[in-house]
């Protein structure tokens, strides 16, 4: 990666991802665990017929709703085609095929990942396109959860490496003994990454790692449902 990669700027690195995906305006899109709304403008220039932002979490809806005067249900001051969903990754509320584009940043790596890749699948159409960004397992990992300002922090993060650890040796994920939370959370070793988007339905059209930090890599992948 060069100097100017390393470089980039959040807004330039959302930007690019969703510009790869090639949105146009027939597509209906799905920005699945959308949070506050960090792909939203960038999904929304493309002005696709269908732009649907979906995620678990009501407090995050609740922002990106106001930010863009549209409500759950989809009315509001936003435009047609335009709404937000509260549900589940793995359970979502839509039909098989329902969808051309999907942007899933930051999200699989919280979840069983083969069951969340064959759920993402199933809303995709046969040759739809999927931008998905995972952190990665690494040794940077361990340095940064130990460099982490509070115990509980520190804990959360060990949780995440352990369970990458298990994933990458045994090639299964386990269910974290020290999470509440999140308790399906690892950093996402690459064989195994790969491995389970090709067994969920997926080519991968393009993969990167992207350093945001010094050791501290994330999973970028540009994907095409098989």
């Amino acid at each position: 990666m060069s100097c100017a990669d390393a470089l980039r700027s959040p807004a330039d690195a959302t930007e690019r991802a969703v510009e790869r995906l090639g949105i146009e305006p027939r597509h209906a899109v799905l920005d699945l665990g959308c949070g506050e709304g960090r792909h939203a403008m960038s999904i929304e220039s493309r002005r696709p017929r269908l732009h649907v932002g979906i995620d678990i979490g009501m407090d995050s809806l609740r922002v990106v709703q106001r930010s863009e005067g549209v409500s759950a249900n989809g009315r509001g001051g936003g435009r047609p085609g335009r709404g937000f969903v509260c549900g589940d990754a793995l359970s979502l509320p839509f039909a098989d095929g329902r969808f051309d584009r999907v942007v899933c940043s930051l999200v699989l790596y919280l979840l069983p990942l083969e069951r969340a890749v064959a759920e993402l699948a199933r809303v995709v159409r046969p040759a739809g396109r999927v931008y998905a960004r995972v952190p990665m397992l690494a040794w940077g990992r361990l340095v940064e959860t130990a460099r982490g300002p509070s115990i509980r922090s520190r804990v959360y993060g060990l949780g995440h490496v352990l369970s990458g650890a298990v994933y990458a040796v045994v090639g299964r994920q386990v269910r974290s003994p020290f999470l509440r939370r999140d308790a399906w959370a690892c950093y996402v070793p690459l064989r195994r990454f790969r491995q389970a988007v090709e067994r969920g339905g997926f080519a991968v059209d393009h993969l990167e790692i992207d350093w945001p930090r010094p050791r501290v890599p994330s999973i970028e992948a540009w994907l095409r449902r098989v």
